[in-house]
């Protein structure tokens, strides 16, 4: 069996993992956005808010009222910090599934070029060959005339 047959597999396995990685970091991408856009939604809502209370603070509000603005604008600045948080975690994730692509990417280039390599060596072995056997075809060709 020739070498290039013989790394065929090796090279599918390679690239059978290398799209698999490609998807992961697609999918951690995806999860990455989504996890900046909820933290953006959280943002301009707490904006809004915020908004809303200094407007009811000018027209005069309660005590009581006053508690509870700060106590929504308290909660919602804990959720904009663990979201926060989320969205750092989704980024070294995203960025460690783009590391392990790019390492299972080389490889299966590596492998492409080996069988490649393996390839042009067959085929000018097949040639060098082929040519020999016709010049000993054109060596018997004289001797017989």
């Amino acid at each position: 069996m020739d070498s290039s047959k013989r790394f065929q597999p090796v090279r599918r396995v390679a690239q059978s993992r290398e799209q698999t990685a490609a998807r992961e970091l697609g999918d951690s991408q995806r999860r990455m956005q989504q996890q900046e856009a909820r933290l953006e939604e959280l943002k301009r809502y707490h904006d809004e808010y915020l908004g809303r209370f200094r407007d009811a603070a000018q027209i005069g509000i309660s005590a009581s009222q006053l508690q509870e603005y700060q106590a929504f604008l308290n909660k919602l600045t804990r959720a904009i910090q663990e979201q926060e948080k989320i969205v750092r975690s989704t980024h070294q994730e995203c960025s460690n599934k783009k590391e392990i692509w790019q390492k299972k990417r080389v490889r299966s280039q590596v492998l492409g070029k080996v069988v490649e390599r393996f390839q042009t060596a067959e085929r000018r072995a097949e040639d060098s060959r082929e040519q020999k056997e016709q010049d000993d075809r054109n060596q018997r060709g004289k001797r017989t005339r």
